[in-house]
């Protein structure tokens, strides 16, 4: 009987590095949708709150901790490795994005976050499949 020389090559480092990097473009490409989707949402008067609208995700903070604004972000909860936010930091977007007693909410954010799911889902699945 022949020797047969079997040679076994651990490549799931390199496999988890790639679908990381494949999760990340689709979580970037979901923040720049998110982002657009309520900036077209937003009501413009001066045009700052709609200017200061973006997405962050979890891996693009140095400590995978959210923004520090508003000032009672950690109340939502720890960010998970595969986040992405959307949100803004100019302090009158909740009056906005809620309404007031006189003012109708616009709910800019979570129509932005909750009405295209689909179109997420597809962005997330492109990216995994071009990895």
């Amino acid at each position: 009987m022949p020797d047969i020389d079997i040679k076994f090559t651990d490549n799931s480092r390199m496999t988890l590095e790639v679908f990381h990097a494949a999760c990340e473009r689709g979580l970037v490409a979901i923040g720049l949708t998110a982002e657009r989707h309520a900036k077209n949402n937003c009501p413009v008067d001066t045009g700052r709150l709609r200017g200061s609208i973006t997405y962050a995700t979890s891996a693009s903070h140095s400590a995978g901790e959210p923004p520090s604004e508003p000032p009672d972000y950690a109340t939502h909860g720890t960010p998970e490795k595969f986040d992405v936010y959307i949100g803004t930091n100019v302090e009158y977007a909740p009056y906005v994005e809620l309404g007031t007693s006189r003012n109708k909410a616009h709910h800019m954010l979570k129509r932005a976050a909750s009405e295209h799911s689909d179109e997420y889902r597809r962005l997330m699945e492109d990216s995994l499949k071009n990895a």
